[in-house]
């Protein structure tokens, strides 16, 4: 009793000294309550989390743990780069929760951290931009409940940059207000965290947010101060893209020929799928107007399943945002336009402000899900709404504000704790564990020994019938349709899978379309997952219950991903290898490579030893000669492109669908293959520099000079 009355003394003495520190850690507490899914039982498994960011996390800390760099991901199409694979975040300081814990705990921590730091940082940020204590800290809570933070939360990698967005405009205010060595450093630091979740479009909607915020007024004759501004965030970015050089080389080294990129794309819409249609509008104002979303994958008139299931920041928060409208001071202007930003650009080909965008930033069109720049909504409705609690707080100044901010606190947490829980639906931790029975004709390779192959074209367009239209069981749905990425948990690899995030090489995913659009599980697609290597392709059969479910179907002959082939047919252009692949029908014992060489009539020869480990694909072959064999290792060359023979440096070619080929001479040979290796220590020296010039930063005392 008497500890009980000591902490609430020395609470009620905090709250008196600083009333901001203790508003918002009683906004982070209560966080907790439409949070609280979180702190139980069971593995978040809605959205990407299962197929996707799961088996990710899973090859990246066991290449960790095992010793070993993580060059590879060695189940997804065969073998594909993961350290430099943007959707696995590798240098995202919170894979160390997958590093140290079980992977639903991991998951958990890494959700809750996210909600909790970007709270913290919008709190910040309201406080520097001059709203009041307890309205900053309520403004914590109000972004930390919103919808739009809920909904994205199952996005590992995007809840990263979004939860160091708010940080980042507080930097940016900072410096705009000390012009200070220390806070162009802090700038610095904020944008690294942006950054090292290698997710794009949070780049530019912090970029946006710049703009916003530089549109205020500051001290001092103003064009000469925002230039000043201007020059000095310019500056802090440029010092947090030399501290994120390790994860901007991820963008560069994967992007560069991907689909992603400007020179890749390949479909004119790309950019505007995923818009926010007109008709959920309705849906920032309240939850389940249009459908509930938390249990249902479809509504009339609406495509998909939208990216935020739950667009609005809640009752309590539009009302505050209408008192901010009215009777807020100094920043409503900016806050309304930011909030009106994001739901335009959300709305994608609807309106033409996407179309400016992309014609300004030509970046801007290899990004997908307009219905992201939401988060600028959310980001400019919650100003709002701590504006005008900063209007109620001026008005009760003396008489209860903090008893005000508590019942609002209380009423806000109360109104978003319904809805938040469902918004990130759980399964049992067996989930992880259990091998899908559907996979029991393909034992996990032994050791280091190359995993089996699968080829699915189900993908998440499972049968009519196979899974009830209801997110909350997209664990277990996902788990048995998901087939290429879930399965690589379980030890077994894909061949031609569709990418999730739209990050693979444009040549393999070309020959993803040309595979879709043919019958699927017929001729065409036996004889490509055969020469890929698969072991057998996946297809639906009807279930006990009546109801589809996957079915592994082995190919009756199937043949080894790394093999010596009798013939080399050389094109010196890529579709026409390419046509004469399919013409001659896919032939097993034939190397088909793209580009300008010598002929090779190849010499027989025998793999001996094949070890596939994250860091290197390690090849011991013998060759009969009298002349040199050919190899073929189907793993995409993006993953093989350094290629050694007995230590030294070796040519690698391209094959059809992207495959890697090489020539290796007569006698007992090593050969190892991997990405290649330079872009990294390029980064983590331009890393180390950036970080030698924060701390120099950091450390000096004397404000930096005003530009003019």
């Amino acid at each position: 009793m008497k500890r009980a009355r000591d902490l609430t003394a020395r609470l009620a003495e905090l709250a008196k000294r600083r009333p901001f520190v203790a508003g918002l850690l009683v906004a982070l507490a209560l966080l907790l309550v439409p949070y609280r899914t979180l702190l139980g039982p069971g593995v978040p498994s809605g959205r990407d989390l299962v197929p996707y960011f799961y088996p990710l996390k899973t090859q990246l800390v066991e290449a960790i743990r095992a010793g070993e760099m993580p060059w590879i991901d060695r189940f997804r199409w065969g073998g594909l780069p993961l350290l430099s694979w943007p959707g696995v975040a590798a240098f995202d300081p919170g894979n160390v929760l997958f590093l140290l814990l079980p992977t639903a705990a991991a998951a958990k921590a890494w959700m809750l951290l996210r909600v909790l730091s970007g709270a913290a940082g919008f709190a910040v940020f309201l406080r520097l931009s001059g709203v009041p204590a307890l309205s900053s800290a309520l403004g914590a809570l109000a972004w930390g409940a919103s919808g739009i933070t809920a909904s994205s939360a199952s996005f590992l990698g995007f809840s990263s940059a979004c939860a160091a967005l708010p940080w980042f405009a507080a930097a940016l205010l900072h410096v705009r207000t000390e012009r200070a060595a220390r806070s162009v450093a802090l700038l610095a630091a904020a944008t690294a965290l942006v950054l090292a979740a290698s997710v794009p479009e949070p780049l530019l909607m912090a970029a946006l947010v710049a703009v916003v915020l530089l549109a205020g007024r500051g001290a001092g004759f103003v064009a000469r101060e925002r230039v000043g501004a201007a020059a000095l965030w310019m500056a802090g970015g440029l010092l947090g893209a030399l501290l994120a050089a390790p994860p901007i080389g991820t963008l560069l080294v994967t992007g560069v020929e991907n689909i992603r990129s400007v020179r890749g794309a390949l479909l004119p819409t790309f950019s505007v799928q995923g818009a926010l249609p007109p008709a959920r509008l309705v849906d920032l104002i309240a939850d389940g107007v249009v459908a509930d979303w938390t249990t249902t994958t479809t509504a009339r008139g609406i495509p998909r399943f939208p990216y935020f299931p739950s667009a609005t920041p809640g009752r309590v928060v539009w009302t505050l945002a209408l008192l901010g409208l009215v009777a807020g001071r100094g920043a409503r202007l900016r806050a309304t336009a930011l909030a009106a930003l994001g739901v335009l650009l959300a709305l994608g080909p609807a309106t033409p402000v996407a179309e400016w965008l992309l014609r300004a930033v030509p970046f801007a069109s290899v990004l997908r899900y307009p219905e992201k720049w939401l988060v600028l909504f959310g980001f400019g409705t919650v100003w709002l709404a701590a504006l005008g609690a900063a209007a109620l707080e001026r008005a009760l100044a003396g008489r209860g504000p903090a008893v005000a901010f508590g019942i609002l606190s209380a009423l806000l947490a109360a109104d978003r704790a319904w809805i938040t829980p469902r918004l990130i639906p759980k399964s049992p931790v067996a989930l992880l564990e259990q091998r899908p029975a559907f996979l029991a004709s393909l034992p996990a390779a032994p050791g280091d020994e190359p995993p089996p192959r699968l080829l699915s074209l189900n993908v998440l367009d499972q049968a009519p019938g196979a899974a009830p239209n209801d997110p909350r069981l997209g664990g277990e749905t996902m788990t048995a349709w998901a087939v290429p990425w879930t399965a690589t948990r379980f030890g077994v690899a894909s061949v031609l899978e569709a990418d999730y995030d739209a990050a693979l090489p444009r040549v393999q995913f070309e020959w993803v379309l040309l595979l879709e659009q043919s019958p699927p599980v017929g001729p065409f697609s036996a004889a490509l997952a055969r020469w890929s290597g698969a072991r057998g392709v996946v297809d639906s059969a009807r279930g006990a219950d009546g109801r589809p479910s996957p079915r592994v179907r082995l190919l009756p002959d199937p043949v080894a991903p790394v093999r010596f082939v009798n013939r080399v047919v050389r094109e010196g252009e890529p579709r026409a290898a390419a046509a004469r692949f399919l013409y001659e029908r896919a032939p097993v014992d034939t190397a088909f490579l793209t580009g300008r060489g010598e002929p090779l009539d190849p010499s027989a020869g025998r793999v001996l030893r094949v070890s596939d480990r994250p860091s290197r694909l390690e090849i011991e072959v013998e060759v009969d000669g009298p002349g040199p064999a050919y190899l073929l290792v189907c793993r995409p060359i993006v993953a093989a492109s350094d290629a050694e023979v007995d230590g030294r440096p070796a040519t690698i070619d391209e094959t059809v669908i992207g495959y890697s080929g090489i020539a290796v001479p007569e006698g007992r040979h090593v050969l190892r293959l991997r990405p290649h290796r330079g872009w990294l220590i390029i980064a983590a020296v331009i890393s180390a520099l950036g970080l030698v010039a924060v701390t120099l930063l950091f450390r000096r005392r004397r404000p930096v000079e005003r530009s003019a």
